[in-house]
């Protein structure tokens, strides 16, 4: 029994199909026109690129995929099968804008999400979008803030930052206008998932990473995204799946009703993949 179903408002057959010679999702003429004409549910067309997709489109480590990226913006992406990470975010991003602050004895400026329809870069550019999560006005500086797992410490440090946040940050902060910009971490403890509203900041690791724009990289960046949107916008037809990184995905875009889709849930919820709260 779900208790909470994902919602969903696209099948496999219907608005789209996936063809499996090809390995591609092909949208129906219908919807795709649609899409086009950006009268889904009267006013909506393609989405924007924007957070995770930046990753994706551009591929920057070998579990990124231009196929989910593509069903992001067809709004046929996977939902949230668990919200721990995601509530911990929201939850832990106010505490450490608090603690810096005061460290920084400065106002930061955040952009509440609902007020800019979330997409702050609403009239900055028609293909990326986003919420940065701070910004420093007296310096410039755009922040953006990872809560992530304590084991990552030592590899952010060994390795760096991961790349698709750099640039996600790096394409915020020229569309800002703003040459430098700062990812501030803070690493969780298991424990602290199950409870993020009340993480004791103070005794966590926090550390902040500084960057400055490489402009050549940005633009390059810009680039092959919105060429990559104009492509798979007007053709209607995916880049090619990968079975092994987008096989959750793939299973969730064959159910062809939502008598299908509640089966995957509900096998997902066995397998302790889907939380269902």
């Amino acid at each position: 029994m779900i208790n909470n179903i994902p919602k969903r408002h696209f099948y496999n057959n219907k608005e789209y199909r996936l063809d499996f010679k090809n390995k591609k999702m092909i949208l129906s003429p219908e919807f795709h026109k649609m899409l086009l004409d950006k009268k889904l549910w009267g006013k909506f067309g393609f989405k924007k690129i924007g957070g995770s997709s930046v990753g994706e489109v551009l591929e920057v480590d070998s579990f990124k995929s231009q196929f989910s990226a593509f069903c992001r913006i067809v709004w046929c992406g996977l939902p949230v099968l668990d919200r721990k990470y995601v509530d911990a975010g929201i939850a832990i991003e106010p505490k450490v804008i608090n603690v810096l602050e005061k460290v920084l004895k400065t106002k930061i400026t955040t952009y509440p999400p609902e007020e800019y329809e979330f997409d702050y870069f609403s009239d900055k550019d028609e293909i990326i979008g986003g919420i940065p999560d701070g910004f420093i006005e007296e310096s410039k500086i755009i922040i953006e803030i990872k809560t992530t797992g304590e084991k990552n410490y030592n590899n952010w440090n060994q390795f760096g930052v991961p790349n698709g946040y750099l640039k996600q940050a790096q394409i915020y902060s020229y569309l800002m206008g703003v040459d430098k910009f700062w990812i501030v971490a803070t690493f969780l403890k298991e424990e602290d998932y199950l409870d993020p509203d009340n993480y004791p900041i103070e005794k966590r690791k926090l550390k902040n990473y500084k960057y400055a724009i490489n402009r050549e990289q940005v633009l390059d960046d810009i680039k092959k995204m919105k060429d990559w949107y104009y492509q798979y916008t007007k053709s209607g037809i995916s880049p090619q799946w990968d079975e092994i990184k987008d096989e959750d995905l793939l299973l969730y875009l064959k159910c062809e009703n939502q008598e299908q889709y509640i089966e995957l849930l509900e096998k997902w919820k066995n397998e302790g993949k889907f939380i269902d709260k």
